[in-house]
């Protein structure tokens, strides 16, 4: 096993909540994920969080998984994929998490495969003239963004700062653009000046434009707001 894959690793865990496959070490963790949330005790649940009801005998407690607070079995009945925590199988959550969970799934089912097969661009650095073609891609454990070609680049992705999108076609209607392109800003490790790629979709392959547009609307759904999806 290589060093790289050894640091990726992962273990099956078992917590009150459900099974976990995490990675083994706390460094490997995806930026994307979310802690599992403390429970609130029993004994300070006395009736449902959401509805009210009373708990008896009858009229049972559960925890959501992804809040951690108390509800009855109507308010949280469903369960729900919640990638973001690792969990193995689907968990139970309460009405409001789960409308959550459920508009991330897109998110770790589409966008971030996307952006894990990589897509080709010319890139530039800074306020250099000259731009090198270059593979980007997602690494495996989600935590950089690697660029490959004469040079390798590799941006942690909670660095990033700002992601601008470029498009062309626009219409005073707002339709009919297509992503051409991108300026990323991030920060290196240890220096508080702001870095800056811009990476343009090549022309010379038309069969990659379709898959450069899909890895810029990718990486545009993770930087919503101009900023990472951890928070999403």
């Amino acid at each position: 096993m290589s060093g790289c894959e050894a640091r990726d690793a992962k273990k099956l865990v078992r917590s009150p909540s459900g099974l976990r496959m995490v990675p083994e070490h706390r460094s490997a963790r995806s930026p994307f994920g979310l802690d599992e949330p403390p429970w609130v005790p029993d004994k300070e649940c006395p009736r449902c969080m959401q509805c009210d009801t009373k708990f008896d005998f009858i009229t049972r407690k559960h925890h959501c998984r992804r809040c951690g607070k108390c509800f009855c079995d109507k308010c949280c009945s469903k369960k729900v994929p919640l990638p973001r925590m690792c969990f193995v199988d689907p968990v139970r959550q309460c009405a409001e998490c789960a409308l959550i969970s459920q508009k991330e799934t897109e998110f770790y089912d589409k966008q971030l495969k996307v952006l894990m097969n990589g897509a080709t661009f010319f890139v530039t650095l800074g306020t250099s003239e000259k731009s090198e073609l270059m593979v980007c891609r997602l690494s495996n454990n989600q935590r950089y963004l690697v660029l490959d070609g004469d040079s390798h680049y590799e941006i942690e992705i909670i660095q990033i700062s700002t992601v601008q999108i470029l498009t062309e076609g626009f219409t005073p209607g707002g339709g009919n653009t297509r992503a051409i392109g991108m300026i990323l800003q991030y920060k290196v490790p240890g220096s508080e000046e702001l870095m800056q790629m811009k990476f343009t979709a090549s022309e010379d392959f038309s069969c990659n434009k379709k898959l450069s547009a899909s890895w810029l609307a990718a990486m545009h759904k993770v930087s919503n707001g101009g900023k990472t999806s951890r928070r999403l």
